[in-house]
């Protein structure tokens, strides 16, 4: 697939990145052989009721009530390859920051992987992510002692090989996002999932 744009970074993390602008890249995410797209238009329309970003701060938790997530936040970043690392197989009750991103509630589109599930772990952290509806909400505890509350605008399952990068990881003029990506659809007949659950989420506030 043709290279696609690079998402924007804060502190010139753009460059270290390059390599995640293709859906190539994002499918090594998850070793359930998935990857991600979306369709447009819930930033437009979340626009005119997300809260102001807040300052950089590392996550260290997230909480999902609606479908019973609560769960450490490890990190992944770049591999060799420039392809993001996938999330730890040993701990399939966490999930993971995209470390060379924004963090959750700064400006930008800030990335939270994690298993659907695993050959260990019938159900792993986001096992239920495809189930949560507009407007159900999204807590990611940060260090500094805030937590970031997103409500859900959109979620969809999208075929690997159609995964419009500018729209999960493009320009939010200034806005706090948060995608969180997980394995979807069919499995195929080397036992991968073909496409990837995505969820689309607004800043709200914090506590």
């Amino acid at each position: 697939m043709p290279e696609q744009p690079t998402p924007p970074r804060r502190d010139g993390r753009a460059r270290r990145a390059a390599a995640l602008a293709g859906a190539t890249a994002l499918a090594a995410v998850l070793a359930c052989g998935c990857s991600a797209s979306a369709s447009s238009g819930s930033d437009a329309a979340a626009a005119a009721k997300a809260a102001s970003a807040l300052p950089a701060s590392v996550p260290d938790r997230i909480e999902i009530p609606d479908i019973k997530v609560d769960a450490p936040l490890d990190t992944v970043g770049l591999d060799a390859q420039g392809e993001m690392q996938e999330p730890d197989f040993a701990k399939p009750d966490d999930a993971a920051w995209y470390k060379d991103g924004p963090t959750p509630g700064e400006a930008g589109a800030a990335a939270i992987v994690g298993h659907m599930d695993t050959p260990q772990a019938p159900k792993a952290v986001f096992f239920n992510l495809k189930t949560l509806k507009k407007g159900e909400e999204i807590q990611v505890h940060r260090a500094d002692g805030t937590t970031a509350v997103f409500a859900v605008d959109e979620v969809g399952t999208y075929k690997k090989d159609d995964f419009p990068t500018d729209k999960v990881y493009g320009d939010t003029h200034g806005a706090a996002r948060l995608r969180l990506i997980t394995c979807g659809g069919d499995l195929t007949a080397d036992r991968h999932w073909d496409s990837n659950v995505v969820v689309f989420a607004h800043l709200t506030g914090r506590t």
